[in-house]
């Protein structure tokens, strides 16, 4: 099966904390999120796959769209996306592909050593578990991939997803510097955090002459 690029970068929150929710048939959400999964790699690999919006040379597709939302909608306990639209799903992926950018330009993407600890703490650690080994099963089969090549997936996508964190923390920790603030890795003070959200929230607006929509 051909794996979908930017879908990784997806992660299965619900699996990686090592908890695992229930669709209305009683089965796993992970089983749900798989079928998600295996439909929108068909999609992206076919010809009618359409781009959604680009970043410079980064492209959103339409399969990756659908799938986020389907996954938002699953996990929220909702039987469809209706209720977020097409375009806030991509100004989300996109904000993503930003921050990672900004935060492999500041050069703090992880060692080896940090990603190997994210996955034992997230994929490793919920596997160790009966509900989580379940969930993460369910999630591979309807998926058509094994458990091996699930923890493939995570390991590539882990740089991504801690360079972004660690590039949240260090704007916390700069306006903490700058404010004679205290910072608490673990009860950063409100205003440190309020500066983060503005941060993410500004990123399209600064960015706009980068990116080209498709969609309304």
């Amino acid at each position: 099966m051909k794996k979908a690029g930017i879908l990784l970068a997806i992660l299965l929150i619900v699996t990686s904390i090592g908890v695992v929710a229930y669709s209305s048939d009683s089965s796993p959400v992970e089983a749900e999120l798989g079928t998600y999964y295996e439909e929108a790699t068909e999609r992206e690999s076919s010809t009618s796959d359409t781009v959604a919006a680009t970043y410079k040379e980064e492209k959103v597709m339409m399969s990756v769209v659908e799938y986020q939302k389907q996954t938002q909608a699953a996990l929220a306990g909702s039987a469809s996306g209706e209720t977020v639209s097409d375009r806030e799903i991509v100004d989300d992926i996109l904000k993503n592909v930003i921050l990672l950018e900004e935060a492999e330009n500041r050069g703090l993407t992880p060692s080896t050593e940090e990603v190997e600890q994210y996955l034992q703490e997230t994929v490793y650690a919920a596997y160790e578990l009966p509900e989580g080994k379940e969930g993460i099963d369910a999630y591979c089969a309807n998926a058509g991939i094994t458990y091996d090549e699930y923890v493939d997936d995570q390991r590539a996508q882990a740089p991504k997803i801690l360079a972004k964190w660690n590039l949240k923390e260090a704007i916390a920790k700069e306006y903490c510097q700058n404010h004679g603030l205290t910072y608490d890795r673990l009860n950063p003070p409100q205003e440190a955090l309020d500066a983060v959200e503005e941060y993410l929230s500004s990123l399209l607006d600064e960015h706009k002459d980068d990116i080209i929509y498709y969609i309304d």
